[in-house]
């Protein structure tokens, strides 16, 4: 499934769950607050985009991100480098769809595509559990197990 950082739920459970630990420890003031990876937060959009890469790398559930950007210039360029060393340092794979050839796109998202699917088949499962390792007890998201008896 694709995930869009706009329609993540932001259910008070689910994001006491993910960002409470930094909560209690004062790391963060909210489970929406960047600062503890951009200081400087004046852009919806950069403040959008930090934060689906703080998400992505706490959610187990999440083992791959792709980044689509039609440039590599403006207000979100500075953010490419942080938003892929927060989402890599969790383990969760990235790959940046930013510089496509503009003149004949498809067969390079084609390589680019054949390329992520290749590295989910072989890496989703043991980064997915890596990440639920990490995560407290608790997750308030129903599992396979209680869907299938309920």
């Amino acid at each position: 499934p694709v995930l869009w950082t706009q329609y993540f739920p932001t259910d008070p459970d689910l994001l006491e769950w993910a960002f409470g630990e930094d909560l209690r420890a004062g790391i963060i003031k909210s489970p929406f607050d960047i600062h503890d990876v951009w200081p400087s937060s004046y852009s919806a959009n950069t403040n959008e985009i930090l934060w689906g890469a703080k998400v992505a790398a706490r959610i187990p559930w999440v083992a791959c991100v792709v980044r689509l950007s039609s440039y590599e210039c403006g207000m979100d360029q500075p953010t490419y480098t942080p938003v892929q060393q927060i989402v890599e340092r969790s383990g969760t794979l990235f790959f940046s769809f930013q510089d496509l050839d503009s003149t004949k796109p498809a067969g390079s998202v084609k390589i680019r595509v054949e390329t992520i699917t290749h590295y989910l088949e072989k890496y989703a499962a043991g980064i997915i559990e890596k990440k639920k390792a990490a995560m407290p007890p608790g997750c308030p998201l129903p599992s396979r197990q209680s869907a299938a008896t309920a």
